[in-house]
C-alpha cells in the first residue's frame, strides 16, 4: 500500500462543513468573511480579489465538485478522514472489496451501508444513497 493512501493529504489545512438554518446563511457568512480578514496573510490564506472571479464562465456541478455518485461520496469522506479502504471496512465490519466496490460503482450503496457511513462519519447517510 503506498504511503499517499496511509497519510492524510491536507498537507496543514483543515476543512469546516457547517450546516446552517437558510435563513441566517449570510450572517454566518459575514462572521466568516470577518474571521478570515483576522489571519495574517500568507501563503495559507490568501482570499481572491474580485477581478480574479469569471463571473462570465459557467460551470457544471461535475467540473466544480467532481463526481456526484454514491461511491464518489464514500471515497471523499474516507480522504478527508485519512482512512485506507482497509481501515474503513474494518471500523464498519465489511471487507476491503467491499468498500472498493462501493467506490468505484461495482456494488450499490444499501440503505443499511448508507446508515453505516453515516453514523461513523457523523453525517446524514442520504450522503451516501
Amino acid at each position: 500500500m503506498s504511503e499517499r493512501m496511509k497519510a492524510r493529504t491536507t498537507d496543514g489545512f483543515v476543512e469546516f462543513s457547517l450546516r446552517v438554518p437558510e435563513a441566517q446563511a449570510d450572517r454566518v457568512a459575514a462572521a466568516l468573511r470577518a474571521i478570515v480578514a483576522l489571519l495574517p496573510e500568507g501563503p495559507c490564506v490568501s482570499p481572491l480579489p474580485d477581478e480574479a472571479l469569471d463571473d462570465d464562465v459557467l460551470y457544471s456541478l461535475e467540473a466544480v465538485f467532481g463526481s456526484r455518485t454514491p461511491g464518489a461520496a464514500v471515497r471523499a469522506y474516507r480522504l478527508r478522514e485519512g482512512l485506507t479502504q482497509a481501515a474503513l471496512a474494518r471500523v464498519i465490519g465489511v471487507t476491503r472489496s467491499v468498500i472498493s466496490d462501493l467506490e468505484n460503482g461495482r456494488r450499490p450503496v444499501s440503505g443499511a451501508m448508507a446508515r453505516k457511513l453515516g453514523a461513523f462519519f457523523k453525517i446524514e447517510y442520504k450522503m451516501f444513497l
